[in-house]
């Protein structure tokens, strides 16, 4: 595994300016499914190897009900044939899919420790219980930090080894925990009653969508330090302030190219805060051209070393428009309106259709849906457009 340092200087100075559309060759949806769902193949059974063809073919044709049957399908039968790997890949596929509780469960299945008792969703009073991520990229502490809140209530103690960039976040909006270090192992010494990882959370608190959404409680970011960054910003002149993202070092990904934003940017008044990490001067300048005087970098966040700071920037702002990266994960779990628009892949952290996410109410998804990125940007301005009107009736 790389390391986090290297990885993070890498990522810093990166030019993410997206590349051309034309000439860019892109997998087709099938293909991108297809590899998603490839497995090991100790198992040669014709059940899994048809359900997974009709799964993609599903998927490429924008059938969601019936991929959805093919990964329970799949499910079943990695259960049945005790393919962790399998069990997996279908509990994944149907948290895009709408799998409700079954993907939590299927998933919270595949990452269970030897060794280690997994909380059954039993009583907890009088006992501790330590939450650990196990596998999963940094969106996990995001997506599923709302569970939280009942874990706390309920448990005597409740252990939780954390990426250690969230560490005051999490502090703050959960005073109780009882926080580890998730780098420096401290959560596989930690004497606990029952262990989970957050989809065990999420399979016993969150047994439908609608669930999903009742406990949400946003993280807390450091308000005195919001502040100071909203009367920074408003300093430069009037608002709204609006947070936009637009490269990524994942490569796979089909994103907007620069070009594509300047509608967009020339629609929308206020000012425009650049959220995007990497080397971002040759982007600004572009953006400069077409939003002259408006377009903001705060050279003192760096999200990718202080990630407090950058949660309270996100907090500071009345709305976001961005690609799918940390940062909408991030403004979904502070709350903040967010639009956050994706291309046609098959994402993992986003839901395949549909424009909510349950673990953000706060979050709406455009999609590029086959066709050229203006129209998505079309639609992403108006939601947009829509929020700030609201916040301007507020006041």
């Amino acid at each position: 595994m790389p390391n986090r340092r290297s990885v993070l200087q890498k990522a810093k100075a990166a030019d993410l300016r997206p590349q051309a559309g034309a000439g860019k060759r892109l997998q087709t949806l099938f293909d991108r499914a297809k590899e998603l769902l490839k497995r090991p193949s100790r198992h040669a059974d014709e059940s899994v190897e048809r359900h997974m063809r009709l799964m993609a073919e599903s998927v490429e044709r924008s059938d969601w009900k019936a991929a959805r049957d093919h990964a329970l399908a799949l499910g079943l039968l990695g259960e049945q044939l005790g393919d962790r790997g399998l069990v997996k890949k279908a509990g994944r596929g149907l948290r895009r899919l709408g799998g409700g509780n079954r993907a939590w469960r299927l998933i919270a299945s595949s990452k269970q420790m030897p060794g280690r008792p997994e909380w059954d969703g039993s009583d907890l009073a009088g006992r501790r219980l330590a939450v650990e991520r196990r596998e999963g990229d940094l969106a996990i502490f995001l997506q599923f930090a709302s569970l939280l809140g009942p874990v706390v209530a309920a448990a005597e103690r409740c252990i939780v080894s954390v990426e250690p960039r969230l560490v005051p976040l999490y502090r703050r909006t959960y005073p109780a925990l009882d926080l580890r270090l998730e780098e420096q192992g401290e959560v596989a010494a930690v004497d606990a009653d029952v262990f989970a990882c957050f989809e065990t959370l999420a399979k016993h608190f969150w047994p439908d969508e609608p669930a999903a959404r009742a406990p949400f409680v946003p993280l807390e970011p450091d308000r005195r330090l919001v502040a100071e960054l909203r009367s920074t910003y408003l300093d430069r002149g009037p608002g709204p302030l609006i947070g936009f993202a637009w490269g990524s070092l994942n490569k796979a990904k089909d994103l907007p190219a620069l070009d594509d934003w300047r509608a967009l940017l020339g629609s929308l008044p206020g000012r425009f805060v650049s959220l995007q990490y990497g080397d971002v001067g040759p982007a600004l300048s572009e953006f400069e051209h077409w939003a002259p005087g408006r377009i903001i970098h705060d050279a003192s966040v760096d999200q990718l070393s202080d990630m407090d700071r950058f949660a309270a920037q996100i907090a500071a702002l009345d709305a976001v428009v961005t690609i799918s990266n940390t940062g909408a994960n991030l403004a979904g779990a502070l709350g903040v309106p967010t639009v956050v628009m994706l291309d046609d892949g098959f994402r993992l952290s986003w839901p395949a259709f549909g424009e909510t996410v349950a673990t953000y109410p706060s979050v709406r998804l455009v999609r590029k849906g086959g066709q050229a990125w203006a129209s998505a940007m079309q639609e992403a301005g108006g939601r947009i457009r829509q929020i700030i009107s609201g916040v301007a009736d507020g006041r």
